[in-house]
This record gives structure tokens, sequence and C-alpha cells, in this order.
């Protein structure tokens, strides 16, 4: 199978200025994606989750989430941290469109996990795949 990573616009635009190791970061997990698919996340150093896992279903972010096939991926920025032994994790994610789980992922952006108030920071429309 043929797995394809796509940047949308403003990440895009964006992942031009990050910094060198935030850059290696995307491109590595941009990388093994192609190579591998998301089958296995075993093969990823850092932690893959669904947006809205641990989220009630009537939440709307949950709602916003679903709908935007929206999960994040931890980088490793600053450092990976081990949580619970089975884990990597990182202050900052790599947000990703996974339509349908197929072969197409498309980067959305990268930002803290959380914000100052502890919530987990949800990317806004305009960084989404615009159909």
């Amino acid at each position: 199978m043929t797995y394809s990573v796509h940047y949308n616009t403003k990440f895009a635009i964006e992942f031009a200025n990050y910094p060198a190791p935030q850059q290696i970061a995307v491109l590595t997990f941009a990388q093994k994606f192609q190579q591998h698919g998301l089958g296995d996340f075993t093969r990823f150093e850092g932690k893959i989750a669904p947006s809205w896992s641990s989220l009630s279903s009537t939440d709307p972010v949950y709602i916003y989430t679903v709908k935007n096939s929206l999960w994040h991926y931890h980088i490793g920025i600053p450092a990976y941290k081990t949580v619970h032994g089975k884990y990597k994790t990182s202050d900052v994610v790599l947000h990703f469109e996974w339509p349908g789980r197929g072969s197409k992922i498309h980067l959305v952006d990268t930002y803290d996990h959380l914000r100052a108030d502890g919530t987990f920071y949800i990317p806004p429309p305009e960084y989404l795949k615009k159909d």
C-alpha cells in the first residue's frame, strides 16, 4: 500500500519557520508514516491518539474532532517523557487529520499539548483541510 502525507496550507506556511529540531521531528513522523502507515503504533516513538479520546460524545470538541478525523502525535519537543511505561509523551504534539483511518494523512499544526488552563489544545477550522 502507498501512504501519503499532505501539508495543509497554514501548516505548510508555518513549517518553514519552525526551528530545525521541530522540522526534523515532523519529517521523521511523516517519513515513518509513508513507510508503514499507522497500522502499528509501536513503530513510532511518541504516543499517537485520537484527539477525541477521553471526551464525552456530547462535548462539542468531541463532535468537532471526530467530524474532522483529528489525531495527534507526541513529537518529542522539547524531549520525550515516559508515561505509564507504555507510551512516550512530550509537551508538543503534531495534529493531523486521518480520514477514514486510510492511507492518507493531512498535517495540521504543532502546538503545546495543553494550554495554560490545562485544557487540550484543538486546532481551529482555518488549519484544517479545505474540501
